[in-house]
């Protein structure tokens, strides 16, 4: 077992937030329809154009229906997971023990911009719903690029007024209910310019509901 001290820390709320009731309703919603929309909307490119098996790295994969999903269609052989939320490890864990694809899939319990350096690069880098979690965009972004090898997969709310209003609103809600947690909107072009910076440029871009989803490859 890790030791105290290699535990992540609880980055506003992470663990409080995304606790056991939320991460059984993700896995059983998963196990009875699939993929959500904006799910399956970030992976259709990969879908598409891989040309071969990924190794994939999922970064705050929740319970692991996007890695899941690209093993069981052929498009990835394998997947690192990291994942800040002890309870959606279990239960990604237990989603692959039920597909027989527990196997393929090393889970870690850790804030991945904090860890990155014990972490190897893969093809396909993902972050579905990520970065609004996180306070700290140029930490979690640098990293995640620099693993990159081929694709970063992005989703992360999209730059609408309504969409503003929405999050400000739910982080609202949060502080009346005093929870830690809270949600960002950083701002795409900042996305866009770290990407650049690592040398990899937008080849996909969609929108499902509140979410703008992006698709970075390796010039």
């Amino acid at each position: 077992m890790p030791c105290p001290c290699c535990q992540p820390p609880d980055i506003d709320g992470i663990e409080s937030f995304f606790d056991s009731a939320r991460a059984k309703t993700e896995a059983d919603a998963y196990l009875r329809a699939g993929l959500d929309g904006r799910s399956a909307r970030l992976i259709a490119y990969l879908l598409r154009n891989a040309g071969g098996q990924l190794r994939l790295l999922d970064i705050g994969g929740g319970v692991g229906g996007v890695h899941y999903e690209l093993l069981r269609r052929g498009v990835a052989d394998s997947a690192v997971a990291v994942e800040a939320s002890s309870a959606y490890i279990e239960a990604a864990r237990s989603i692959g023990r039920e597909l027989g694809l527990d196997d393929r899939v090393n889970y870690l319990h850790a804030d991945f911009a904090r860890s990155a350096d014990a972490i190897d690069a893969a093809d396909a880098v993902i972050l579905d719903r990520v970065i609004c979690c996180y306070p700290l965009l140029d930490d979690l972004l640098n990293a995640s690029a620099d693993k990159a090898g081929r694709f970063l997969a992005l989703s992360y709310p999209r730059a609408k007024w309504w969409v503003f209003l929405t999050f400000k609103l739910f982080n609202l809600f949060l502080r009346l209910k005093r929870s830690n947690f809270r949600t960002y909107l950083h701002p795409h072009s900042e996305v866009h310019a770290i990407a650049a910076k690592k040398g990899l440029e937008p080849v996909h871009a969609d929108t499902q509901g509140l979410w703008q989803i992006t698709v970075f490859a390796r010039a």
